[in-house]
């Protein structure tokens, strides 16, 4: 397992995955306690029971309905997936990025406000699938993890290097070849998120619209973390 206790230990982290033969995609999660897990097996419905298939495509079917005045297009119901899971709705897909930094970024973007600060965690993984640019499968019925690159439907899919992975059971976590385990310590979050605005890598950057914008300039001008 690798740690990250320095900035020159991320950039260490950068060359290392830089030079590897194998295109690998990463992850970044705040907190050690956060598992490698979809949203929606995170959630229960109003009965306190889990989401089962029936109710995740009734809540597509709801956001459907509510979004349909925002949709450029009509969307498939993957690309409706990818669209639900940027603006926060729970859903079996997990989110991932081809760039390390912005992993990194999603890594230690938000202060600890209470508690003692866990290590967050970069997932890497040097995948043995190949993505699917032009899906035709029913995310709600595969039986395998799936790799699915997305249009670039949103600003944020773009700045992020966005891309998936659909779960056929999203309650339970990932289970994949290939996946290693980055830590970084939380007294560098700091020094790393000022690295990473040096490299352009910010909330104006990674959130191309106004509420993004107001982050970054709230972290500029205040002491936010």
């Amino acid at each position: 397992m690798t740690h990250i206790n320095s900035v020159d230990d991320l950039f260490d982290f950068l060359r290392i995955n830089a030079t590897k033969d194998k295109a690998a995609i990463f992850r970044g999660v705040m907190s050690s306690d956060y598992k490698l897990l979809p949203s929606i097996g995170r959630f229960k419905g109003k009965d306190k029971k889990p989401f089962d298939v029936g109710r995740e495509q009734r809540m597509l079917m709801v956001f459907r309905q509510k979004a349909f005045p925002y949709l450029e297009k009509d969307c498939t119901d993957l690309e409706l997936l990818a669209l639900a899971q940027h603006h926060g709705l729970p859903t079996r897909l997990l989110d991932w990025t081809w760039n390390p930094l912005v992993a990194v970024f999603f890594a230690v973007k938000d202060p600890w406000r209470a508690g003692t600060p866990k290590d967050s965690l970069i997932y890497v993984w040097n995948k043995n699938i190949e993505g699917k640019l032009e899906p035709t499968f029913n995310p709600f019925t595969i039986n395998e993890v799936t790799l699915y690159l997305p249009h670039h439907l949103t600003k944020r899919i773009i700045a992020q290097s966005g891309l998936f992975t659909i779960h056929p059971e999203p309650n339970k976590e990932i289970q994949v070849k290939g996946l290693e385990v980055v830590r970084i310590a939380p007294e560098c979050r700091k020094a790393i998120k000022k690295a990473l605005q040096q490299l352009g890598i910010h909330q104006s950057t990674m959130f191309p619209d106004l509420d993004g914008v107001a982050e970054y300039v709230k972290w500029l001008r205040t002491d936010s973390h």
